[in-house]
């Protein structure tokens, strides 16, 4: 099980090999990643049996990002990464401002978007993004969803997957983030806004990216929809106006709903907030039930 408890003796063996001492760590999240704050180093702890071949890869984009300028968070320099500590995949990284005080806007968001969509494939092997499959492994390896839930999930993966087969996208493939949100940006001391967070990087399509930034804003508050004007402001370009916009923001609705129906424990909030999105894929109207951030 994927727990503190498990967690913690990781991260002092982390510590060990930095010469850090792990008393003061701070636990940061542990949902999909553990991940602990000690010093000026933020550790990233993976669940056991993470692909270490798929964050090798990440530890390379981020690298070539580094080298190419791209506002990013770096790799602690004083290790050769990923490690690998007690069937853990584990990251070491820069630690810099959370933003708590100075949030990033939705807006700087789709600057960092804009820029990062221009960039050439990068010299790494990466995944094709390729959604449906997970989303059907999620919905299946659950153990918090009864049959009724994964009977409504499934039947609406199998509407959208025809739909996802079907899309010509206008924006063409290239890198893309995966994830991208304001909990997933950080700031330099300069108050530079950085994107972080890369275990999802692959190469798709740039529309992709542009639908998770407006399931966050019309979902979650904040941003809150409004905030979705600016980020097409900063972008430069209008996905509302693109026919496919609508079914790509439900099919990543979907995928959010069934990766975090996987993670998620029976008895927990988490759980509970799951079922909760579930329950508005069928009564949604016009309006939109708000989710609470996992």
């Amino acid at each position: 099980m994927f727990v503190e408890a498990r967690t913690r003796p990781v991260l002092a063996e982390v510590c060990r090999l930095l010469g850090y001492s792990d008393s003061n760590a701070a636990l940061l999240r542990h949902h999909t990643n553990a991940v602990y704050a000690v010093g000026d180093v933020v550790v990233k702890i993976a669940p056991s049996g993470h692909d270490l071949n798929r964050v090798r890869g990440m530890v390379s984009v981020v690298h070539w990002l580094v080298n190419r300028g791209f506002p990013t968070v770096g790799l602690h320099p004083g290790l050769s990464q990923p490690l690998e500590v007690g069937g853990h995949a584990v990251t070491v990284w820069q630690r810099l401002d959370p933003a708590h005080d100075d949030p990033i806007t939705v807006a700087e968001l789709g600057s960092l978007l804009r820029d990062l969509h221009t960039l050439p494939a990068p010299p790494v092997p990466l995944p094709l993004l390729r959604p449906i499959s997970g989303i059907k492994r999620s919905v299946t390896r659950s153990e918090i969803l009864n049959g009724r839930e994964q009977h409504l999930l499934l039947d609406r993966l199998e509407t959208l997957a025809a739909g996802w087969e079907a899309m010509r996208f206008s924006r063409g493939t290239s890198l893309i983030q995966a994830d991208p949100q304001i909990r997933n940006a950080l700031r330099r001391l300069d108050g530079t806004p950085v994107l972080a967070d890369w275990d999802g990087v692959a190469l798709g399509p740039r529309e992709w990216d542009i639908a998770t930034v407006a399931v966050h804003c019309r979902r979650f508050d904040p941003p809150g929809p409004e905030a979705f004007v600016g980020f097409t402001a900063a972008y430069g370009w209008d996905a509302t106006r693109w026919p496919g916009f609508e079914e790509l923001c439900q099919l990543r609705e979907l995928q959010m709903i069934a990766t975090n129906a996987r993670k998620s424990r029976p008895g927990t909030d988490a759980a509970d907030e799951v079922r909760h999105r579930v329950a508005g894929l069928a009564a949604d109207g016009v309006k939109l039930r708000r989710w609470h951030i996992l």
